[in-house]
């Protein structure tokens, strides 16, 4: 029993609900009722997620076999190596990454676009190589992250509007950028939590020599730089509300109440930051927010239906 619950704490089982939820969303708030053909059906639909699902849980396990040691001196709960063997982990982040890419495949042979396939083959050597040697580098490791919880919503749209794009109308040009501005919230509110996450794990990585943003720039310039971005962020989301929901009132006070006033929180919570537990603190944080954010597609929904 605590073998099963130490799998699930190592495969980060929150997080991988959450990209699940995340997908579907996507699909049956944006797509399904905007959009009049789709490529995937529903069961194939639900294979696409556990194909991104796997792929995500294989990068939690590799991080964490590579990362005993570090995760020793940053005083962290390390499974790999004392629950789990290492050879188990190693085993199981290949069976899984073998079905998320075998799953991505066969969805695109389905398709009629076989290539799609390459997604999430890149994804799972992406994850394998920051484990490696990105996350010790500057900037690299999270900049290569930001852009895979990218990913993760535009894989919805590429599978399931790109091979029937010569019969859709106008609105599924619309329906995509509007993911595309849902993927680059997830970008930035995810490379803002990576640099953040430096900073909490700065003792630790600096004695194992890395050469993360948080060590080569400094802790004040980098929580400097998570300030100005996420400035920009709460400014970006304001200039939205302010052009595109002005008339809604309702989903104007969601996003204003549950996305700014966080953020808003989040900053002033920033600079009063300096231990390692006040920014696994803001970690905590810029979660909830990156959570409440995506929730907005189903408030966005529920009230065009009212």
């Amino acid at each position: 029993m605590v073998k099963l619950l130490n799998f699930f704490k190592l495969i980060r089982w929150k997080n991988l609900v959450i990209v699940a939820l995340t997908q579907y969303l996507i699909r049956y708030t944006l797509l399904v009722p905007f959009i009049e053909f789709l490529s995937l059906n529903d069961i194939q639909f639900l294979f696409l997620v556990i194909s991104t699902v796997l792929v995500a849980a294989a990068g939690y396990i590799i991080n964490d076999y590579f990362d005993i040691q570090v995760d020793y001196l940053n005083q962290r709960k390390v499974i790999v190596g004392n629950t789990i063997k290492r050879r188990e982990a190693m085993a199981l982040h290949f069976i899984f990454s073998g079905l998320g890419v075998g799953i991505g495949f066969y969805l695109g042979w389905r398709v009629g676009m076989w290539n799609l396939g390459f997604i999430n083959l890149f994804s799972a050597s992406a994850l394998w190589f920051y484990s490696t040697h990105f996350k010790r580098n500057y900037l690299s490791g999270n900049l290569l992250i930001s852009l895979l919880s990218a990913l993760v919503l535009l894989v919805v749209a590429l599978y399931d509007i790109l091979p029937a794009s010569e019969q859709n109308d106008i609105n599924a040009i619309v329906v995509f950028k509007i993911i595309c501005i849902y993927s680059a919230f997830a970008f930035i509110t995810t490379f803002i939590r990576e640099i953040v996450k430096d900073i909490e794990d700065l003792e630790g990585d600096h004695k194992m020599g890395y050469k993360t943003y948080a060590i080569v720039s400094g802790k004040k310039k980098a929580k400097n730089i998570v300030q100005a971005l996420s400035l920009i962020t709460i400014f970006g989301i304001a200039w939205i509300l302010n052009s595109q929901f002005k008339a809604d009132i309702y989903s104007f006070l969601y996003v204003l109440f549950f996305v700014e006033f966080p953020f808003l929180y989040f900053v002033w919570k920033l600079k009063k930051a300096e231990n390692s537990a006040d920014f696994n603190s803001l970690s905590g944080w810029i979660k909830i927010i990156m959570l409440t954010g995506t929730l907005s597609m189903l408030v966005f929904s529920l009230l065009m239906n009212v």
